[in-house]
């Protein structure tokens, strides 16, 4: 018998130093992001003719002056309006203007530009041009609210980006993000020690967000809510993930777990008929979202209940392990065999054929399963993905779809693979059906 042992090895999650560091370096917005591509530059020598036409040519309010590559400094257009055409640009350039980096946060380099009291300046990396920002660029977003001791912003940033991206044709996955137990956790060890966690717990979320398809936002008290443009099975992954690295966080002399519970809809929707519904839609996502985290923790909700049925508590340790996989390969199709335990019980299944070799693991574990579950309850497999981690590592993610006979819901699962990746594939599928098996949300077979 394989002896059931499983390790999940999360990367550390980062810690601020101080609350600066937070707001700034970690959650808000790059330069990056928001600059733009420098169209046009000029040689200091050159003269004021020629900066005014480039500008007005390209459309811009600066030019970055450069000489041999090197940026020197940034002329603007306001600095032109009683120059000298004749003369060099140098003579009304601001030469000694500080550069941007293009990690800048965008709030500090909203400073920058108001301490030099200048509207656009060069965004280099080295010596080197990367491009141009403007006030123009940074004004709508430091304008928008953010909470200044997460640094995420706040709900109303989250609608403004999901409306766009609907209006875009984008669909869009809502998942929502609840601490557990964090009222009893301010309670013993005060709130001083309840804003790091806060505050650490978003850092750890962020560092999982894509920019460029996501978005995150505290939504209130111990709250956060993601916008993603995944599909809802790979948002089911990404927060699983999640939920893992936060269950890895350590704070010294807290010997309380610090855990959260997810929930996520949407994924399915593209355009709407009208303009006027994008704001409706984005609610009743958030609205689903919250609810389904509820329905996680076991909690009763309004509206349509799609919870699981809760059975007799006793059997809350109840877990099915892995006892045995066997994989044979002949020629292009393989066979594989899998033994499941549970209490005093063994479950069996099998799958074969010429599919993807991780499909049939998984397969044949949910066969197994099946075996497990009361009459009226079926497994169907949505996805498996292995995910390499590089030094020999790999993340195995599994989505189910279980239907009993008054409810259906999505279950994810997980499992780190060192060695065997076909192993991590059923720790996976088990571990997704042991999570709401072990909260008593899905009845185990009795014989």
């Amino acid at each position: 018998m394989n002896k059931d042992v499983t390790t999940f090895e999360p990367r550390p999650p980062s810690r601020p130093t101080d609350k600066a560091l937070t707001f700034e370096t970690v959650t808000m917005r790059k330069v990056r992001e928001l600059m733009r591509p420098a169209k046009a530059w000029i040689d200091p020598d050159q003269t004021v003719e020629t900066a005014i036409i480039l500008m007005r040519g390209h459309h811009l309010v600066g030019l970055p002056v450069v000489e041999a590559g090197k940026v020197l400094g940034v002329i603007e257009q306001s600095a032109l309006v009683d120059a000298d055409p004749r003369r060099p640009i140098s003579e009304y350039a601001a030469m000694r203007a500080p550069a941007i980096d293009p990690e800048m946060p965008v709030k500090m380099a909203a400073r920058t530009l108001a301490e030099a009291r200048l509207s656009c300046l060069p965004v280099v990396d080295g010596d080197g041009l990367q491009g141009m920002i403007s006030v123009f660029d940074l004004l709508p977003e430091i304008g928008r609210s953010y909470d200044p001791m997460t640094g995420c912003p706040w709900s109303d940033t989250l609608r403004e980006w999901c409306i766009e991206r609907l209006a875009m044709g984008d669909e869009v996955t809502v998942i929502f993000f609840d601490m557990d137990q964090f009222g009893a956790f301010n309670k013993r060890y005060g709130h001083v020690v309840g804003d790091e966690v806060l505050r650490i717990v978003a850092n750890v979320i962020q560092a999982e967000v894509d920019q460029k398809i996501e978005l995150l936002c505290r939504y209130g008290g111990d709250e956060f809510a993601m916008a993603t443009l995944r599909r809802s099975e790979e948002a089911g992954l990404l927060a699983h993930q999640i939920v893992r690295l936060i269950s890895a966080i350590r704070l010294p002399e807290v010997d309380m777990p610090i855990s959260i519970t997810y929930g996520y809809h949407g994924g399915k929707r593209t355009r709407e008929r009208e303009h006027v519904h994008y704001a409706a839609t984005v609610d009743n996502l958030i609205n689903l979202a919250s609810r389904h985290c509820l329905e996680a923790k076991g909690l009763q909700s309004t509206g349509p209940q799609m919870a699981l049925p809760l059975q007799d508590p006793s059997m809350a340790e109840q877990r099915v392990r892995l006892q045995g996989l066997n994989f044979v390969r002949d020629g292009h199709s393989a066979k594989v065999q899998v033994r499941l335990g549970a209490a005093d019980e063994t479950a069996y299944g099998a799958a074969e054929g010429t599919r993807d070799p991780m499909e049939l693991v998984a397969e044949a574990t949910l066969n197994a399963l099946s075996k497990l579950l009361p009459q009226g309850h079926t497994l169907t497999l949505n996805e498996v993905a292995v995910s390499e981690m590089g030094t020999g590592r790999a993340l195995a993610n599994v989505v189910i779809h279980w239907q009993g006979p008054d409810a259906q819901k999505e279950l994810v699962g997980a499992a780190l693979a060192t060695e065997d990746r076909y192993r991590a594939v059923a720790m996976a599928a088990l571990d997704a059906i042991n999570r709401p098996l072990s909260a008593n949300l899905i009845p185990p077979h009795r014989p």
